[in-house]
């Protein structure tokens, strides 16, 4: 099948659904039908990306709020949210660290320190993890990254079709995105979950108890997977190096900016210690980054900044408030309950079914929307399974990290187009470090959350 035909297909599927809602609507159907044929229709334009991400979301809210099909505080909930305030602190830092230049100086050093073709794989995947820390979006570090690792592969006289190239450019894309699934405002996935605990059960988690978590074995896990399987799937060699005294000399702005970055992350990371929530850490930064004088990004460039990813995290928080208050989540872990004895379950089988529920919903849904519908699950999977709500909520975190297909990811998806690397080989090294981590990783990860008192 190819592109138009399945695009074509894609825009049938989302008409069908369209009209099922309207004559749902009209004909005045179970509240809970309404927000099902809704809410597959929104993800579907989420998971196809046949229409932008915010406009599917505005979309949501639109439809939502005419038809009355939920109330305005469940809808609009994402606005409500302090996860929304993380993303729009994510917006102002990367497009200062763009504005700065930073990331390229750091990078001109960074290569200049690189021995061989496996300590400059293993340097770009603990880059981009360092990377993680200070600029809030996954789509942000790709895009920043992207065009230095196309430079470098040029410089480094890597052939387009090598193993070489794909390697370094799978280590680049894998370093930013995968570990940063285990640093609370680092990744959509993350932010939507945080959002969809707050609008459904009026509580968050702090950055560093969601990173005592899951760092130590998802974060670190995928850290060091991903490397080590690139360099075996991938082998090869590099010639020529970049000299690392030929970069510039840091400048004042990106001096002033490294201080910003290094302040707001301590704030961050000790906001259990502080009371300070990390979205108004996060806030706070932004203003710094935007003050006239002493500030890095020209006030006058906030117009221009794209607030897409604003309202689309705004919009999946909201579709799990609505799927929450119309009672659908509920209705359907009822049928999977019943055609499953789960109470009979031991608590680490329990877990496994958590993560795997998941992680199909993360396949069919995406990872960006696939925690807008499982966390307003968690209130009656708590009830059915005995465990706390904030446990099932956390036990989704695996199935964050652990997929095969580039469409899961929308920044992993971009990141292989535009460095050109064959969707092929990259669904390649995922399915083994996916199998890997599944055998691996997920069952470390709930005795390490065992032995903190997070699971049962």
């Amino acid at each position: 099948m190819n592109l138009h035909m399945t695009r074509t297909l894609f825009w049938t599927l989302a008409g069908a659904l369209l009209l099922a809602f309207a004559a749902a609507h009209l004909a005045g159907l179970d509240v809970a039908i309404q927000t099902a044929l809704l809410a597959v229709f929104i993800v579907l334009l989420w998971a196809t990306a046949i229409v932008p991400e915010f406009y599917a979301a505005l979309l949501f809210f639109a439809l939502v709020l005419v038809s009355g099909v939920a109330s305005e505080t469940a809808a609009l909930a994402g606005f409500q949210s302090k996860a929304i305030w993380l993303v729009f602190a994510g917006i102002i830092l990367g497009a200062a660290i763009q504005q700065q230049e930073i990331g390229k100086a750091a990078f001109d050093r960074l290569v200049g320190r690189i021995t061989s073709y496996r300590a400059l794989i293993w340097s770009l995947a603990l880059g981009g993890l360092a990377l993680s820390f200070v600029v809030p979006s996954a789509m942000g570090r790709v895009m920043l990254i992207a065009p230095l690792i196309a430079a470098l592969c040029d410089r480094l006289a890597l052939a387009p079709a090598s193993p070489e190239r794909t390697g370094v450019c799978l280590a680049a894309i894998a370093g930013a995105v995968f570990p940063a699934f285990t640093i609370l405002p680092s990744n959509v996935p993350n932010v939507v979950m945080l959002g969809a605990m707050e609008a459904s059960y009026g509580h968050g988690i702090t950055y560093g108890d969601y990173f005592v978590l899951n760092f130590p074995v998802l974060g670190a896990g995928a850290l060091l997977l991903l490397p080590a399987l690139i360099c075996r799937l991938f082998p090869g060699r590099i010639e020529g190096v970049p000299d690392a005294s030929a970069a510039q000399p840091w400048t004042a702005g990106q001096m002033r900016l490294a201080v910003i970055l290094l302040a707001t992350l301590a704030f961050w990371a000790s906001d259990a210690l502080h009371g300070v929530p990390a979205a108004w850490s996060g806030l706070a930064a932004a203003v710094v980054c935007l003050a006239p004088r002493i500030g890095v990004l020209p006030p006058a460039m906030f117009k221009t900044l794209n607030f897409g990813s604003w309202f689309f995290v705004a919009g999946a928080i909201g579709l799990g408030a609505v799927v929450a208050e119309s009672g659908l989540g509920a209705a359907l872990w009822q049928i999977v309950a019943a055609a499953a004895p789960l109470g009979e379950l031991n608590a680490a089988l329990q877990y496994a079914v958590l993560v795997l529920t998941s992680m199909v919903l993360a396949a069919v849904a995406t990872l960006p929307a696939g925690p807008s519908v499982f966390t307003p699950l968690a209130g009656t999977i708590s009830k059915t399974l005995g465990w706390p709500v904030d446990a099932v909520v956390l036990a989704q975190v695996p199935s964050f990290l652990l997929f095969v297909f580039p469409y899961q990811a929308p920044p992993v998806l971009v990141g292989l187009t535009l460095l050109d690397v064959p969707f092929g080989r990259a669904v390649k090294l995922l399915g083994l470090y996916t199998l890997i981590g599944v055998l691996v990783l997920v069952p470390l990860h709930y005795l390490w959350g065992r032995l903190l008192g997070v699971f049962p």
